[in-house]
Order: C-alpha cells, then sequence, then structure tokens
C-alpha cells in the first residue's frame, strides 16, 4: 500500500475514533449554548470585553529574525490583534508534517480551535461533521477588505469551499497573473542586431543567433535553459494550444487533461525538434536549480521563462557579473491569433482556516484575520499609523509580508494585486507623491526612483525589486493576455491512489520525447496508456 494511501486510511480510522469518542474534550469543546454569542460580539472590529482565546495547529515557525524577546505568540502583529479586539492565538503545537500531526491529534479528540488544512483533509473534516459553519461569520464579521478581495475573484474562490451553500472555510488566495514570462536579455538583442521576440518562430530564431553569435561572448552560451520537469516552458506549449498537467474544459464542456490532447504532439514535436538543433541546453534534465540560476548568473544565457517575481531569486545577482546586463520581460510567443494564453491556477493558495465545530467564539477568528491583513498589506490608516509609532519592532524590509508571526499564518489578496500593485506605483510616479500610495508598496516604488536614478549601479536586492515590481509586474498584465479558466483544481478518490504513477509516467515520456530519447510516436501509446491505467476513471469521476 502508498504512503498516500496508507494515510488516507490512517486520517480515515483516526476520524471515525474522534467522532465515536466525541468532540467536547477540549475547553472549548460542544456547542456551549449556555454562553451564546451576542449580536455584537459579530463586529468586524468590535473588542470583546473580556479576552478570547484560540488555539491553532500551525507549521513549524522559521521565522529568525523577531525583535529580541518576541515570540511567536507574541510579537508586533499578534500585540495588533489583542490591543484592537482583545483576540489572543495559543500554539497547540507545531510541525513540519500538518497531515500526520492532525491525525494524531484526532485520535485523542484533541483537535486545535483553528487549523490551516489542505483540501483533502478539509474534504474529511467536512465529512464527518468537524467544523464549524462559517457562513454567517463570514457575511457579519469579515471586514469590507477581506469581502473585497474574495470578491475579486468573483464566485471562483468561495464556491471552493461551500458544501451546500454553506461556507466551510476560509481559504488563502492564489493571486492570478503568476504565469511564466519570457525573461529576456535586451543588451544582447541589441548586440547581435535582432528584435524582442514575439511569434514562437521570433523565439526559436533569437534563441539560435544568441548561440551563433556567442551573445556572451564566453564560448558557452546557451539558447534556453528549462526545468527538468519541462512545465516551465508553458508559454510554448499554449502557443500551440497544448496545455500540459493541466485540467480544462473542452468545446463540448467536458473537463479534460491537457497532457493526453492532440496538440500535445505538436508541440513535443517542435520542442524535440529545438532540443536536437542545440537551442535548448543539452543538460537541462540533470541540472539542479543552482546549476541553472549559475548559467544565468555567470552570463551565458540570454533567455528563460520565469513568473513575474524572478527578481526576487538570485539571477538578480547577473549585474554583479556584467553591470550592463538588461533585462526585460515579454509576453511571447504569443499564438497564432496574437494571443498570449495561460490556464488560471487554482485560486486556493496555501490552505483553508477551519474552525473546529463548537468553538464558542469563531467570529472571533475572524477578527483575527481581518485585523492580520489589515496589518500586513497597511490597509487601513489604523494599521499605517500602529506600525508608524511601533517601527523600531518590524521586521526588515525584505521580511515584509511575512504572515510566519501572526496569530493565524494566513495571506489573502486581490486576484488582480499585480495590476493594482504596479498602476499604484505608476500613478505615484507621476505626482512625485509618496504619501499617496499604499504604505506596503514604498520600497518598490524608492526602488523604481533610484534604478531610474543610477541604473544597473544599484545594489542587487534594489534591482531585483525593479525587476519584479516594474518589469514583472508590468508585463504579467499584458493587453495580449487571454487567461483560461481550470478545469477543476481538486483530488478524487482515484487520483489519490493513482495520480502519483500517471504523474511519473507523463513527466518520463515528456522528457524523452523532448530529448529524443523516444520518437513522438511513443507520445500516442502514453496516451493509451494513460486513459486505460486511470486516466479515464478519474476523468469521469471529474466530470460527475
Amino acid at each position: 500500500m502508498g504512503k498516500s494511501r496508507k494515510f488516507a486510511v490512517l486520517l480515515i480510522t483516526c476520524i471515525s475514533l474522534l467522532v465515536a469518542s466525541g468532540c467536547n474534550s477540549g475547553k472549548n469543546g460542544g456547542n456551549e449554548t449556555a454562553n451564546p454569542v451576542n449580536e455584537s460580539d459579530y463586529n468586524p472590529y468590535g473588542k470583546y470585553e473580556t479576552p478570547v482565546e484560540f488555539t491553532i495547529g500551525r507549521h513549524t515557525n522559521h521565522v529568525n529574525n523577531l525583535p529580541e524577546g518576541d515570540t511567536i505568540e507574541n510579537n508586533l502583529a499578534t500585540r495588533y490583534v489583542e490591543s484592537r479586539v482583545n483576540v489572543k492565538a495559543k500554539v497547540a503545537w507545531e510541525t513540519d508534517d500538518m497531515g500526520q500531526k492532525l491525525s494524531l491529534s484526532m485520535t485523542t479528540g484533541d483537535l486545535p480551535d483553528v487549523m490551516l488544512v489542505n483540501r483533502e483533509i478539509f474534504n474529511q473534516l467536512v465529512d464527518n461533521d468537524l467544523i464549524a459553519d462559517l457562513t454567517e461569520v463570514y457575511e457579519k464579521t469579515a471586514s469590507d477588505g477581506i469581502k473585497k478581495i474574495y470578491d475579486s475573484y468573483s464566485s471562483l474562490l468561495l464556491d471552493q469551499v461551500k458544501v451546500d451553500g454553506k461556507i466551510m472555510g476560509l481559504p488563502m488566495t492564489n493571486i492570478g497573473n503568476q504565469h511564466q514570462l519570457l525573461w529576456v536579455r535586451k543588451d544582447w538583442v541589441d548586440k547581435v542586431g535582432a528584435e524582442i521576440p514575439k511569434s514562437l518562430d521570433d523565439v526559436w530564431n533569437l534563441a539560435k543567433t544568441f548561440v551563433e553569435k556567442d551573445a556572451s561572448g564566453t564560448g558557452k552560451t546557451v539558447g534556453f535553459v528549462m526545468d527538468q520537469n519541462a512545465m516551465n516552458f508553458s508559454p510554448v506549449f499554449a502557443a500551440h494550444q497544448a496545455f500540459p498537467a493541466q485540467w480544462i474544459t473542452d468545446k463540448e464542456g467536458q473537463v479534460v487533461y491537457g497532457s493526453v490532447q492532440p496538440e500535445m504532439k505538436e508541440a513535443l514535436a517542435d520542442l524535440s525538434e529545438h532540443y536536437k538543433e542545440g537551442i535548448i541546453d543539452k543538460q537541462f534534465a540533470v541540472r539542479s536549480n543552482e546549476e541553472k540560476e549559475a548559467l544565468v548568473i555567470n552570463g551565458q544565457v540570454g533567455m528563460l521563462f520565469n513568473p513575474w517575481w524572478i527578481g526576487y531569486t538570485n539571477y538578480k545577482d547577473s549585474i554583479k557579473k556584467d553591470p550592463n546586463a538588461e533585462w526585460v520581460a515579454v509576453s511571447a510567443p504569443v499564438d497564432a491569433d496574437g494571443k498570449f494564453k495561460t490556464i488560471r491556477q487554482d485560486p486556493i493558495g496555501g490552505g483553508i482556516v477551519v474552525v473546529k465545530k463548537g468553538f464558542k467564539h469563531p467570529e472571533a477568528i475572524m477578527k483575527s484575520i481581518n485585523l492580520t491583513t489589515d496589518f500586513l498589506y497597511s490597509m487601513t490608516d489604523d494599521a499605517v499609523q500602529y506600525k508608524k509609532e511601533h517601527s523600531d519592532e518590524l521586521l526588515t524590509d525584505a521580511s515584509r509580508w511575512n504572515n510566519d508571526p501572526t496569530q493565524i499564518p494566513m495571506q489573502v489578496d486581490y486576484d488582480d494585486v499585480l495590476k493594482r500593485y504596479y498602476e499604484d506605483i505608476m500613478e505615484t510616479d507621476k505626482s512625485g507623491d509618496e504619501s499617496a500610495i499604499q504604505e506596503d508598496r514604498i520600497v518598490s516604488y524608492r526602488a523604481y526612483q533610484e534604478f531610474k536614478e543610477k541604473g544597473n549601479s544599484i545594489d542587487v536586492n534594489t534591482y531585483g525589486e525593479y525587476l519584479s515590481r516594474i518589469e514583472g509586474q508590468r508585463e504579467a498584465n499584458n493587453e495580449n493576455l487571454e487567461v483560461i479558466p481550470g478545469g477543476f483544481y481538486g483530488t478524487t478518490e482515484t487520483m489519490k491512489m493513482k495520480w502519483a504513477n500517471l504523474k511519473k509516467m507523463e513527466e518520463e515520456v515528456i522528457l524523452k520525447i523532448i530529448m529524443g530519447e523516444a520518437k513522438i510516436e511513443e507520445f500516442d501509446k502514453f496516451v493509451d496508456t494513460w486513459h486505460r491505467t486511470g486516466g479515464d476513471e478519474i476523468t469521469k469521476e471529474i466530470n460527475q
């Protein structure tokens, strides 16, 4: 029996034991109808007369730069929540294996009041009636800021945590526009007398020119580097209307798996041809991520695919090697219709916050999330003023969105936050009035000003801020972008047992075809095997 299946069996067994033993062993257990919630308690920012405490099971805290004397339970972020609404958090336990730890807690009937869980555990908790209905809590106690954030995803986000119309959890968010962009050394483009690419042919021709003219001047110029699983080449696949590793909706309205569609065969043949030509890094399948980064930093690579936040990685160090390095982000290759296509990733990011059924004040959890979000993103004047008054206690700028020290390590943000963020910087740049920009964006605005003044002579971290927040965010919202909704994001029963093997087979076949170790006809055999060994069964479950 596989490890994941063993855990699923253990989890179900533990839940059954918990149900049998009852859920009222904790101090806040039971419905506690003797102490009902007062209507005034639902006020999003209402302060309790006496402290309300909740316990939380959470992932191990990895913050190592808290001010002296502060702890994960007592720091600037937690003190802000306590001072405003009188809600306190106590860590029940910390773990690097949430699933395993949670299953052990279930055997004793000692669940924490609050948990941050994945979809699978969420569904198990719902099925066994162990978590609270948060519909009324969300409707009455969620702040306007939280509601606006969730509403930016339309119904896509909350629908995934609704059961029979009831909101059973509060999801973390996975913001939009985090797709792969083409990052290009503009100084190399100028050096070889070329132009910024648009079509797929343009992309391949530019990579070929870089190699043939040794644009790096090292004698070892690489056209393209890519990840070992080949999936970071998604823009190339999309130009062929292929969407590997994604569940998509076909023309008949049925959900199908992108990796086994006919368009994949054409895309793989294209990649295989250019790998054989030497345009794609011959060693991509065996390079570690550090080795891949080293090629970029050392100036051997002039094009690669990465999301908008490339500047926050080590790639920014390329200006140390060559102060003249000029990186630009491009939405390429576009397809025959001039569209740069991508699939909308799962809007739930990081997990779902759930509250144990019977906890006396579930609305207190919503208040904690309200205040924490205000604090992290400086969303209210009160949060801004509080941080100014306690500026000596703040984490460093590099950790300004670190949610580990908060009462509930949960982050939410607008679906289109990259557009909002970029436009905020541009409007402030025009007005010159720094006081008008949202507080959490000042670091990026100042990096932009410094880059305009000094160019690549700035500190590499400032350069990285510029790359991500100006180059990356701008291009992530290119007008030619077409975002295709995902067809399915969850896990079915058959997927729990068979998906790991199907994915392994898929990745191996794709790699072999690209590298010429298997003929393109192997794709047809893979598709047939995929359907027969679980793919059809999973597809049927999804569509039902």
